[in-house]
């Protein structure tokens, strides 16, 4: 056992395959949680990706359950062996695999006290025509339901949902950023206002972040005289299919693709207009990111994004989810000088501070783990 035996060890399970709003999360609230001097977090993922490197920068404990070697058993076992080694007296997990692996683990290594976040809508649909992913699902819900004590939904929208599954369980905790430090560590550049707008979509290039209306939007508004140039800041499995949409609207010369970039905010910061197009979100942390930036947000009015935008007081919703949709509130903003403000001398709105604030919200989680220790343990 690694810790101090008065501070309470929380062990995460999550892939750790992608670089994504899960992992840049649960980066925050480990670093957080490891300056704290109630909670000390260990982790386990089943990727040696960027997060586990990250954490291992940190110096916090880290085991890798590869599951490019090890079937779901021996992954269980691995999770196990790590809660036995480091005292373990929670199994937070982060997904479906996750959830269903880190109970099994728990259970093997007699940990009492499970804890899961969703951190959005699922992106596929689950029926019984694909009876394995139906099944892990149905197995997902009754784990949560019976083998863990608490389910943290990072957005209103994921919490209503979340509560008709599993009723008195749910508790909302928003997804936080450090704004000081992304404010400090990366400065936004001054722009040349005569230099055409730059922008930007991040996140994975797969179906439900809807990189094909991005692109499409930023053909429109350039057909309609609005020059600009779009940003795609990220890589997946439509990279192809996505540049050749960008060639049969002939706008490659307005589109630029930059793949994968770690860290997005180096690019992300560059950007005069942040456009969220996605079909569904729970509560992106790129978002979070660019609001501590400054940078100017036109989104989908979905999921956790309206509470994000306060209602559209930090940004602009947009309920009419088509290319035209997103070209008029771009060219509407644009004529009333609200969108191509000079962006260094762009605050973050107060509901960053408000809502989304890294003290508060890490608190909560310390609080979440000490109240169902305490309800385990019982009076003494």
């Amino acid at each position: 056992m690694t810790a101090d035996s008065k501070t309470l060890v929380v062990t995460h399970v999550i892939s750790g395959d992608l670089w994504a709003g899960a992992e840049v999360q649960v980066y925050n609230l480990c670093r957080a949680l490891k300056a704290s001097d109630q909670v000390a977090p260990t982790v386990v993922t089943f990727n040696e990706g960027i997060l586990y490197n990250k954490l291992k920068e940190l110096a916090i404990p880290v085991s890798l359950a590869d599951e490019k070697k090890l079937g779901p058993l021996a992954i269980a076992r691995s999770i196990a062996a790590h809660c036995r080694e480091q005292g373990s007296k929670i199994v937070h997990t982060h997904g479906f695999k996750e959830n269903v692996l880190g109970v099994l683990g728990k259970e093997f290594a007699g940990v009492k006290i499970s804890v899961r976040t969703v951190h959005g809508n699922p992106e596929n649909v689950f029926s019984i025509r694909r009876p394995h992913k139906w099944l892990i699902e149905k197995m997902d819900t009754f784990l949560g339901r019976t083998r863990q004590q608490a389910v943290i939904a990072v957005s209103t929208q994921l919490q209503e949902s979340l509560n008709r599954m599993f009723p008195g369980q749910v508790h909302k905790i928003f997804n936080f950023v450090d704004v000081e430090e992304i404010r400090r560590q990366w400065p936004v550049k001054a722009r040349d206002p005569l230099e055409k707008p730059l922008i930007g979509i991040v996140g994975r290039l797969v179906p439900v972040k809807r990189v094909d209306i991005f692109i499409q939007t930023i053909a429109l508004l350039n057909q309609q005289g609005f020059e600009c140039t779009g940003v795609v800041i990220g890589s997946g499995p439509l990279d192809k299919e996505l540049k050749e949409l960008a060639d049969d609207l002939n706008i490659r010369n307005h589109i630029e693709f930059k793949g994968f970039v770690d860290p997005s905010l180096e690019e992300l910061r560059k950007l005069d207009i942040l456009l969220m197009t996605s079909d569904h979100e729970g509560l992106p942390m790129t978002l979070l990111e660019a609001m501590s930036l400054g940078i100017k947000i036109i989104a989908h009015h979905v999921g956790g994004i309206p509470e994000v935008l306060d209602s559209g007081a930090a940004g602009i919703l947009v309920t009419d989810h088509t290319p035209r949709g997103y070209a008029e509130s771009i060219t509407r903003c644009s004529e009333s000088s609200r969108l191509l403000a000079d962006q260094t001398s762009s605050n973050p709105h107060d509901v960053l501070f408000r809502k989304f604030n890294i003290d508060k919200n890490t608190k909560r989680y310390s609080d979440i783990y000490l109240n169902l220790t305490d309800e385990i343990r019982g009076p003494i």
